[in-house]
């Protein structure tokens, strides 16, 4: 049974988000970093512009966008016998 001051999923999500966020720009700020945009891996030095690694490939970005935009998804866990 759920407390009545517990946090909706809704807002753990928003509070790891914002946690996540706060750590990767500490990172940023100290050490070398790898992360992806646009289907793409940068490296990012202190200081210093990022650098292209690989385009990564594999992924229709048209299907990930048409996700998007229709809204919330939920995944229904089956189990396989495989």
């Amino acid at each position: 049974m759920p407390a009545k001051n517990s946090m909706g999923e809704r807002d753990i999500a928003i509070a790891a988000a914002q946690v996540l966020h706060e750590c990767f720009i500490a990172a940023v700020k100290n050490e070398k970093v790898l992360y992806v945009e646009n289907d793409v891996v940068w490296s990012k030095m202190p200081n210093s512009d990022p650098v292209f690694i690989k385009q990564l490939s594999g992924r229709n970005p048209d299907l990930a966008q048409k996700f998007v935009n229709q809204g919330t998804f939920k995944i229904k866990k089956r189990i396989s016998n495989a």
